[in-house]
């Protein structure tokens, strides 16, 4: 049994690592010009948890994914990760009400016509968070079960709900019709930075 935990974990913690070194702009970045501070985001699909842990504490960003993963949905999560500041922040916007632009982890403006790739994107950090919460969770749970006495079982059960909900996480069209209201803002830097 601790065997087949072990190698849950290694394939785990090699896809989590994989995936976390593609990652080149998650973290928050301050560019302070006198008065105006402007936090500049990327949209990412990877490294969402590490940023709810950033801002929530471990234990309240597990606690937050144990009731998301209840019934996932990507737009719950979506702003918690990047739409809990000023408009003019938001790391993604739309003047249309059909495209998005956003920042990709390269630090490219992404112009997504029709909100397709927001959409699969969306569907991949609801599956890469609950994995990457589920990491620490598998690893607390195989470091206990190493003695003679039990593991802790709600550390199993948080891990098998969120590698339940990373199962059945799939893409929501409801989510691009939340998002284009949410994000909807004809003067966000995207469209002002570049004109002359």
């Amino acid at each position: 049994m601790d065997d087949i935990y072990s190698k849950m974990q290694t394939m785990l913690e090699y896809t989590i690592d994989k995936r976390l070194a593609t990652v080149q702009n998650v973290n928050i970045t301050n560019n302070i010009n006198n008065t105006v501070i402007y936090q500049h985001f990327t949209v990412s699909d990877i490294g969402a948890f590490k940023i709810l842990c950033d801002k929530m504490g471990t234990a309240e960003a597990t606690e937050f994914l144990c009731k998301l993963a209840a019934k996932p949905q990507v737009m719950t999560l979506f702003e918690k990760l990047y739409l809990e500041c000023d408009p003019s922040n938001y790391p993604i916007a739309n003047n249309n009400g059909k495209d998005f632009f956003y920042r990709d982890v390269n630090d490219n403006i992404v112009h997504d016509e029709g909100g397709h790739k927001i959409a699969k994107l969306g569907e991949r950090l609801m599956k890469n968070t609950f994995l990457e919460a589920a990491d620490p969770l598998l690893t607390r749970f195989v470091k206990q079960n190493e003695g003679d006495h039990d593991g802790d079982d709600n550390d199993y059960d948080k891990f098998r709900g969120f590698q339940n909900a990373a199962h059945a996480s799939k893409t929501e069209r409801s989510f691009i019709k939340d998002l284009y209201p949410k994000t909807y803002n004809p003067n966000h830097m995207f469209f002002t930075e570049h004109k002359t």
